[in-house]
């Protein structure tokens, strides 16, 4: 039979059938291993979970066994025993101090001691020097004892500028365990400190002022040591010539001695180089300084403002009255103003200086002979009213 034997009927359902099994063969087969790859990647998930939490807890067994967190987080019990010296340097940081004391076997770790200094402002003014503490003291303890300066160890003096050797063996005889004699011994060989051989053979002038922690087994050799090097930080932080530090501690200590308010110690050290220059009414000519400082120095007296006509007539090389130049030394410790004054002086074109009011310092200086007499009316009337 044909398609010429089928009705149309008949023939138009022969073809709908063919054309619905047409389709139904070209459906996909079934994959193979569906469920495996649908499973795949949960299983990689689960397997890289699995590896960081081994991972995680292999890593804590190890720190764990190697690295004791909670002993170098933890503190001592405290009080502490037996006594140790600690030193605080001048800029220490409260790490620098807390790795101090844990060098020390003070404290057990810095974490804590850190801790509180952080947030104890009055930790800042912690003032350097060698305290006495104690092993093994808990971190608050330990910064309370170093807050306390009842607990610096040794001797505190405490040096003012403008003070002369004499005056300085002195202090320190009455404030240490050192005798005048063990300075005057330990000064005569000064170049064996380090300071070169000047024209005045002494080292006057070469200590720098200021605070000092003196300890039980110190000499004087370590003091005038200790002293000498701290003034020879001041020169090389000036950038000063070590051919020009006798120079520049001469005419310091003379702007030290000479005024009392640290901003007229420039206007001094212009005035002496102006004088020794020749500049202004000087013509050229320098002109003899005629310090009453210098007679001083030269008759062993301090204090006074006036000198006399005897002393002033002395021959003595420190007599700037009878002699021109500089001194052939510095006459007392200068301190830092006057070492940077002495560096860098203001410009002007003062020849002359005197106080005009001794209580205040107040200080007139004057380009001109005539001038300088109006200041010096001025100082005498203040002398007669007062």
């Amino acid at each position: 039979m044909n398609d010429e034997d089928l009705s149309f009927d008949e023939l138009a359902e022969t073809q709908g059938e063919m054309k619905r099994s047409t389709r139904r063969g070209r459906r996909r087969a079934p994959r193979r291993g569906g469920l495996l790859r649908r499973a795949l990647p949960v299983l990689l998930v689960l397997l890289v979970l699995g590896g960081l939490v081994y991972g995680g807890m292999e890593s804590y067994r190890w720190v764990t066994s190697n690295v004791s967190v909670e002993e170098e987080a933890s503190d001592f019990e405290g009080p502490g025993h037996d006594e140790v010296p600690v030193e605080v340097a001048a800029g220490d940081t409260g790490t620098d101090v807390a790795n101090t004391l844990v060098e020390e076997g003070v404290i057990k770790s810095i974490g804590p001691f850190v801790s509180l200094f952080s947030n104890t402002p009055d930790a800042a003014q912690i003032e350097p020097g060698i305290y006495s503490l104690r092993l093994e003291m808990t971190s608050a303890d330990a910064l309370n004892a170093l807050m306390d300066p009842t607990n610096l160890a040794g001797h505190r003096v405490i040096i003012p500028e403008g003070k002369r050797l004499t005056q300085i063996w002195e202090q320190f005889a009455a404030e240490t365990e050192i005798p005048v004699e063990d300075f005057e011994a330990a000064a005569k060989d000064y170049t064996s400190y380090g300071i070169p051989e000047n024209e005045a053979g002494t080292l006057e002038g070469y200590l720098l002022p200021g605070r000092y922690d003196i300890y039980e087994d110190q000499t004087a050799e370590d003091v005038i040591e200790m002293m000498w090097g701290r003034m020879e930080e001041e020169l090389t932080a000036r950038e000063i010539p070590q051919d020009q530090w006798h120079r520049t501690l001469t005419i310091a200590s003379l702007a030290e001695m000479e005024v009392r308010r640290p901003e007229d110690y420039g206007k001094v050290v212009r005035t002496i180089e102006n004088r020794l220059e020749g500049v202004g009414e000087a013509d050229g000519s320098p002109m003899k300084l005629q310090f009453d400082s210098t007679v001083h120095y030269a008759a062993g007296k301090s204090g006074s403002v006036a000198t006399s006509d005897e002393e002033r007539a002395s021959d003595d090389p420190y007599n700037t009255y009878r002699h021109v130049g500089l001194p052939p030394g510095p006459i007392s410790a200068p301190g830092a103003n006057a070492l940077d004054a002495a560096v860098d002086p203001p410009a002007g074109d003062w020849l002359y200086f005197v106080s005009v009011n001794t209580d205040s310092g107040e200080t007139k200086f004057a380009a001109t002979w005539a001038e300088h007499e109006e200041n010096v009316k001025e100082w005498q009337a203040w002398e007669a009213s007062n």
